[in-house]
């Protein structure tokens, strides 16, 4: 596989106002939080470069606009609604192959980066990303440059290149609390009975559950448990 071209940089100038050569930027937000994706929205759109920007509140919408638009970045949110959000970059390389991604996430682990650029994803940022670093990534990626993380950059370009042998367990990846959840569906166990079960709330479960997904490399909570069971873990007596 060759190496994906990576622009990494920790000290980032502001940005000038001065519209990139491209032209204008067509731009989609997916975020199932209005008040995060409308203030995201709100401060993209000062950018005179950045035009039209959207927001979509659920998959639906987000594959909808993709079909129809054909953004030229799609901004999507790791723990997005009730679907892989590596799934939906999937649906975008396929419905919309001019589209970008790029991925806000909470999560640095180097298994999920690589899984997520294998996708199609072609920046991975922190969701408490500065605006201004977003812009720079936004503006990147529509020219081919990808976005890492400088703290898991060695370690992702070392697995892309193959320099370093892959996990055994493929469930190493996750934390305790996310196999306590992968456990709990093998267990076959719903999204509320395993919020019940291990006292959390449903939007908790989701959260973990997306980054299970992005982390495992698979697209629905039916492939991750087959995949769990393929790795060893069996269902317990509940």
């Amino acid at each position: 596989m060759g190496v994906i071209p990576v622009h990494v940089s920790t000290d980032l100038p502001r940005m000038r106002r001065a519209a990139p050569d491209v032209g204008d930027i067509s731009v989609l937000l997916a975020d199932d939080h209005a008040l995060f994706a409308e203030a995201l929205q709100t401060r993209l759109s000062r950018e005179p470069d950045l035009r039209p920007v959207r927001v979509a509140y659920n998959a639906e919408q987000v594959r909808a606009r993709i079909s129809r638009d054909h953004p030229a970045v799609l901004v999507l949110d790791m723990a997005f609604s009730n679907d892989s959000a590596v799934a939906l970059a999937g649906f975008a390389r396929e419905a919309s192959p001019t589209t970008r991604v790029v991925m806000l996430t909470g999560v640095d682990a180097p298994n999920s980066v690589v899984s997520a650029l294998q996708g199609g994803v072609r920046a991975w940022l922190p969701k408490t990303v500065k605006p201004e670093q977003l812009v720079r990534a936004i503006r990147g990626v529509t020219r081919g440059e990808a976005w890492v993380p400088p703290d898991v950059l060695g370690q992702v370009l070392n697995t892309l290149v193959g320099l370093e042998p892959q996990q055994a367990d493929p469930l190493a990846v996750l934390t305790p609390r996310e196999r306590e959840v992968l456990q709990a569906m093998v267990d076959g166990f719903s999204r509320v009975q395993i919020a019940a079960r291990l006292h959390l709330s449903t939007n908790t479960v989701r959260t973990h559950t997306q980054n299970m997904l992005s982390k495992l490399g698979v697209h629905s909570t039916l492939e991750s448990v087959a995949l769990a069971l393929r790795s060893g873990m069996r269902a317990t007596d509940h």
